[in-house]
């Protein structure tokens, strides 16, 4: 019998699965359902956090086998976000440290979250451009530390009717979503064995 693997997602939102009114565990429940008892799910997300807001939580963060990191939807928004140097510069500071603080053997890093770009009231805060050079510089820092990068950012864009999987706001994820989010994430996981 192999030893149960931790699993840690540090996000904001997006791993919290707000649905529009408050933080739920639907991506934690999902992910648990689908990788079963061998695996062990814990959740420290920080909805509406950016790289900036989490680096001083970095050193608390537990101990795991598998580190999932999703930051940058909130850093790449050109209202309430940070520089696309100081997120490159602030995820890879992130990266080192929580690997290091953790333990984790295997670190994934996942890209931006892709809104609706036809929902005005969330488009107005992001571009396309803005966009992809923050999952570039997200795959540049998970080259530096010797971590899985899943661009979830363009596998996004390439979803057939975007607005199906995100909730009325453009942003967060539907049940729809958050069922594809687990299945990609469970794909992922299941690929480092």
């Amino acid at each position: 019998m192999k030893p149960m693997k931790k699993v840690l997602l540090f996000g904001d939102s997006i791993f919290n699965a707000y649905d529009g009114s408050r933080d739920t565990t639907r991506l934690t429940d999902a992910l648990k359902k689908r990788l079963g008892d061998d695996y062990e799910i814990v959740n420290v997300s920080t909805s509406g956090a950016t790289t900036a807001d989490v680096l001083p939580r970095v050193d608390s963060l537990p101990a795991c086998d598998v580190l999932v990191v999703e930051f940058g939807t909130n850093d790449a928004s050109n209202d309430w976000g940070i520089s696309l140097y100081d997120y490159q510069e602030n995820l890879e500071s992130l990266l080192k440290k929580a690997q290091k603080v953790t333990g984790a053997s295997d670190t994934i890093v996942l890209s931006p979250s892709m809104p609706d770009f036809n929902n005005p009231e969330i488009s107005k805060f992001y571009s396309l451009e803005g966009l992809d050079q923050y999952a570039e510089a997200a795959q540049r820092d998970a080259g530096k530390t010797n971590s899985f990068f899943f661009d979830l950012t363009h596998k996004m864009e390439r979803l057939q009717d975007l607005p199906s999987f995100l909730t009325e706001d453009g942003q967060h994820y539907s049940e729809k979503g958050i069922s594809w989010l687990a299945d990609v994430l469970t794909n992922e996981i299941a690929n480092l064995d």
